[in-house]
């Protein structure tokens, strides 16, 4: 029994050993597992702080994101506003400069653009049309082919062509052509004749106005302009400024290069103003005249202007703006001695009517009778269609009536006569002085302009007029109403006989 018993107990112990060593076994398990969660634990919790760096590092991108958005919106507002106020600023300016902008430097030509499709409408001389008396587009394309003269010359015997060893030349002062010269390089001899005389006489108009406005001022807008018409369509210029023939177009670019000769002048700026001069010269060479009054105006405008001014100093600074005016000049001579063999012949005094003539083209014989021409009036006639006037269409009829301008100026130069004698009283003395030795010397010319409505030949001498008027009128605007009654006689006057004169009524 006690055998048995000690079998058991040794069983039971080596049972409770290996239950020991289980035990250990599940310890160790045991302590591993708590090892690897505490692993676990301390990894989580790594994690954890993973998870809140990048929510904060993805709260502070959010943040970024936000800012950068706000930045962006920010600029877009800045830059819409900046466009706004640029666009408002660019508005602003278009609106000050159309309240501010002078409109009169528009209405000037456009009167004379109005008034050429009513002359074009009732004589059918449109601007487009050829021009049958084309003697400087002739010379312009004969120069362009290295001869002087017109090869063909006899056969426009019509033009009134000087003939000289045989040769046929153009007779008339020579800038219209310098002027057509590119025309007659693209074009031949179909130069538009009736747009370039329409161009210089809506050129003209505008600095008529801006002369007018040189003296008057900003304040006397309307009168500026008033006056300005009233040498353009309240006169005889009205007649030739309308027709690109050879006898108008030269006046009317001489009218136009006078008138720019006096507004440079007013400012005291000798370089255009010679040059300008010089080509009026070129068209019709009794501007040469007025070269004292030019001067004049210069000298005025820098006395005015300049504290301790001298005549004499300024010529010695400034001599070389005289330069393009002697160029000028100096071509005129030139041609004239190819031609003619002679530096101030132009040509007239080899056209035949004046070569035939027993007095020649100029004499002290002519004066009277011209006069006369320069003085007479219309005449009434009795036809079948019971009495009218005749306005005599040859060598002129009285200049104060086809140019009341002029009585305009012996008005206002009596008027400064008696209230005050300043320079500018005896420049506008000397400007009266030099349109009767002006009318004295077209009193010895043979003709007076041949045929034509009015007395053209004294419309030259009207740019010195208007600036005599502007030197002597009075400055109050009831003066004004004057010059609006001395511009509706003679628009009327005027529109009509050139109407009439065109179409051959008179």
């Amino acid at each position: 029994m006690s055998r048995v018993s000690d079998d058991v107990s040794k069983k039971n112990v080596q049972i409770d050993n290996k239950s020991a060593k289980t035990g250990n076994v599940a310890a160790q398990v045991g302590n591993k597992s708590a090892k690897a969660g505490k692993e676990s634990s301390q990894a989580g919790n790594r994690s954890v702080k993973a998870g809140n760096r990048s929510a904060q590092t993805g709260n502070k991108t959010g943040e970024d994101g936000s800012s950068s958005v706000e930045a962006y919106d920010a600029s877009a507002q800045s830059t819409a506003e900046s466009n706004s106020v640029k666009k408002n600023d660019t508005l602003k300016k278009v609106i000050a400069f159309l309240k501010d902008f002078d409109y009169y430097y528009l209405l000037a030509p456009a009167c004379i653009l109005v008034l050429f499709f009513v002359y074009s409408a009732f004589t059918g001389y449109w601007p487009w049309k050829a021009n049958p008396y084309n003697s400087f587009t002739l010379q312009a394309n004969a120069w362009l082919h290295g001869t002087l003269n017109l090869p063909d010359g006899e056969n426009y015997a019509y033009l009134e062509l000087a003939i000289f060893e045989g040769d046929y030349f153009v007779s008339f002062p020579p800038f219209p052509s310098y002027v057509l010269l590119p025309f007659a390089f693209f074009c031949g001899l179909n130069t538009p004749d009736g747009f370039i005389v329409m161009a210089f006489a809506m050129i003209g108009a505008l600095y008529a106005y801006r002369l007018c406005k040189e003296f008057l001022g900003e304040d006397r807008k309307e009168s500026s302009f008033l006056l300005a018409m009233l040498i353009y369509l309240g006169s005889n210029t009205l007649f030739f400024t309308m027709s690109s023939w050879v006898w108008f177009m030269a006046q009317t670019m001489s009218f136009t290069f006078t008138i720019l000769a006096f507004f440079y002048s007013a400012k005291a700026k000798p370089g255009w103003s010679l040059a300008f001069w010089a080509m009026a010269v070129g068209c019709r060479p009794f501007q040469i005249l007025f070269l004292p009054v030019l001067l004049i105006l210069m000298i005025r405008t820098w006395d005015k202007n300049e504290k301790g001014f001298s005549f004499v100093k300024k010529l010695k600074t400034e001599w070389y703006k005289g330069i393009p005016c002697l160029a000028i000049a100096v071509s005129y001579c030139m041609l004239n001695y190819a031609r003619f063999g002679s530096i101030i012949e132009f040509g007239h005094n080899y056209l035949p009517e004046f070569t035939r003539e027993k007095n020649g083209q100029f004499s002290i014989e002519y004066l009277m009778s011209n006069l006369g021409h320069m003085f007479r009036l219309p005449v009434m006639t009795g036809d079948e269609g019971g009495n009218r006037l005749n306005f005599l269409n040859a060598d002129g009829i009285a200049i104060w009536l086809v140019n009341p301008i002029f009585i305009l100026l012996i008005i206002t130069l009596i008027y400064r006569i008696i209230k005050v004698r300043d320079m500018d009283t005896y420049t506008t003395i000397l400007i009266f002085v030099l349109a009767c030795v002006h009318i004295v010397i077209l009193c010895m010319h043979r003709t007076l302009g041949g045929w034509h409505f009015g007395n053209r030949y004294t419309c030259d001498m009207l740019p010195s007029v208007l600036v005599g008027i502007l030197l002597s009128m009075p400055k109050s605007d009831k003066f004004m109403v004057l010059p609006r009654l001395i511009f509706i006689f003679g628009f009327a006057l005027n529109l009509v006989g050139t109407i009439a004169a065109y179409n051959y009524w008179i």
